[in-house]
């Protein structure tokens, strides 16, 4: 399948899940419990996650394509072979959702080839109707009513002491305990005019690649929630890695069906230089606290 018909089912699956949550969402429907989600105790499955899920399936029939593709609930995956893998985040904010918080609604969607290299990557923006989405000359913010277009790039800055926007997933105590005991006194020791934004998953993705955010940090971060969307930061560029204690560190890799696996530490920068001191910052404070003196 030609690259370019790929793309235009990953729009008309953004645009039609966009409209079909924001119908749910009018009509107070989708807040059921389906069911909890694996290895998130922290996350449950709700009616809402089943709208892109179900658009999706049948695009995929519609454009007669073959392939495979990853969801988060694992009876949910979508396999009828061929030569492509995906990954889907149905509806990133379901937690939101269920609480009645109308703000971070987004669906996020990426195809890979047999060689794991990704192919497309979109994300949609449910509650403002706009989708951001890699093309071949880079990544673009796109209206839902064809008004506007624009191309977006990430930021520049390279200090944790510049007024940087720092992100990491925080609103659960599954991962506010661990990032707040090692990056702590990061986040109180920031520039005046820097940002801490506290919310995180597959959408943070297209932050980073249009400089909303300068960098994201989490540990135990589900690879659920990465793969649907990191494929646009890197097409922008953007530096997504695995970090071990010692300091090394590797580029994320997709791995089809391992998406309820977790990272232990994920960096994501928008440019190396954060990265770099960002691990330092790891490194210094993992010796302090879990390193033993003789």
């Amino acid at each position: 399948m030609q690259r370019q018909d790929l793309k235009k089912l990953l729009v008309e699956y953004l645009v039609e899940t966009t409209q079909e949550v924001k119908k749910m969402a009018n009509q107070d429907k989708g807040r059921q419990v389906l069911g909890e989600t694996i290895n998130r105790p922290e996350d449950l499955e709700i009616g809402i996650d089943r709208v892109g899920e179900d658009i999706l399936e049948k695009l995929l029939k519609e454009h007669k394509v073959k392939a495979t593709i990853f969801s988060e609930p694992e009876d949910r995956d979508i396999k009828n072979g061929g030569e492509i893998y995906g990954s889907v985040d149905p509806f990133d904010g379901s937690m939101l959702y269920l609480r009645g918080f109308e703000h971070n609604w987004y669906t996020a969607l990426s195809f890979f080839d047999k060689k794991r290299n990704p192919l497309c990557c979109g994300i949609a923006d449910i509650v403002n109707d706009k989708y951001y989405i890699t093309e071949e000359d880079g990544n673009y913010l796109v209206s839902m009513n064809g008004e506007h277009k624009k191309k977006v790039k990430p930021g520049v800055r390279k200090k944790l002491t510049e007024p940087i926007v720092l992100s990491s997933y925080i609103m659960s105590s599954q991962y506010s305990a661990k990032f707040l005991d090692i990056f702590g006194d990061l986040v109180r020791n920031m520039h005046p005019k820097g940002l801490f934004y506290p919310h995180g998953g597959s959408y943070i993705y297209a932050f980073l690649a249009s400089g909303l955010i300068d960098a994201y940090v989490m540990f135990n971060e589900p690879r659920s929630e990465i793969d649907p969307g990191f494929p646009i930061a890197k097409k922008a560029g953007c530096q997504v890695v695995s970090v071990d204690s010692d300091g090394s560190y590797q580029d994320y890799q997709f791995i089809p069906g391992r998406q309820h696996a977790k990272v232990d530490l994920l960096i994501a920068t928008s440019t190396p230089e954060l990265r770099d001191k960002l691990i330092k910052h790891y490194v210094k404070k993992y010796a302090e606290k879990y390193s033993f003196n003789s």
